[in-house]
């Protein structure tokens, strides 16, 4: 009888064999904050608002399902607020780094998609160079952060309670994109994104920017929802 012909794709022969246990980081964007007490406040005191409030009850449902281990926070108020519920009902103290404070980022939009290869990007857009380098190190620093929480943390379900640049550039880190990659990808707010690490570093993203437990969509012009933000 003749061998079954091999099944197995050219895809196959590269991937990495499964290394179990699995660490996994969730990144998780605060909740809507009150932007009405930013001028009185300053953006890092400024508490969530009332729609903020009602999207953290909705959250810490769906992190009772994940069940997370651990738990980081930003030095920015409203991260320890989206987080304080969670915590305080499954008694897990809330570890601050400030390393997941949000990253200051004005030029929105300034980018376009359709400048088609790098070398139009750079004849085209004068602060290309400089935008494309500052975000390098950017997601330096996040590839460094993600490195070290999964080292603290191997085998885990661990949560990052942070902002959505820095969420932004530990995504783009990972798939490796440029300044227009970092510009193009929105993060809602309350929102969840899950990475998988295996036991030996490799990482998949499984889903970007879950907001399934919120009941009603967000802001579809994202163009508007960045200047309300």
């Amino acid at each position: 009888m003749l061998p079954k012909p091999s099944q197995k794709t050219p895809y196959a022969k590269t991937r990495p064999k499964i290394s179990g246990p699995y660490t996994s980081i969730y990144l998780i964007r605060h909740c809507h904050p009150d932007y009405t007490k930013r001028v009185k406040l300053g953006d890092a005191k400024m508490p969530l608002s009332p729609i903020g409030l009602k999207q953290r009850k909705l959250l810490r449902k769906k992190l009772i399902q994940i069940k997370l281990d651990k738990i980081y926070v930003s030095e920015l108020v409203r991260s320890q607020e989206t987080a304080q519920n969670y915590a305080n009902s499954y008694h897990k103290r809330m570890f601050i780094d400030p390393r997941l404070n949000e990253v200051d980022w004005s030029e929105w939009y300034k980018l376009k998609y359709f400048n088609m290869s790098e070398q139009a990007r750079v004849h085209k857009i004068k602060r290309y160079r400089t935008l494309d380098n500052r975000l390098e190190k950017l997601q330096n620093q996040a590839r460094r952060l993600l490195h070290d929480i999964y080292l603290e943390n191997k085998g885990k379900k661990i949560g990052l309670f942070c902002h959505g640049n820095l969420i932004r550039a530990m995504v783009t880190s990972i798939l490796h994109t440029d300044v227009i990659g970092f510009l193009s990808l929105e993060i809602y707010q309350s929102s969840v994104t899950k990475l998988v690490i295996d036991k030996k570093g490799f990482i998949k993203i499984n889903y970007i920017n879950n907001i399934g437990h919120l009941p009603h969509r967000p802001n579809e012009d994202l163009f508007l929802a960045a200047l309300n933000q």
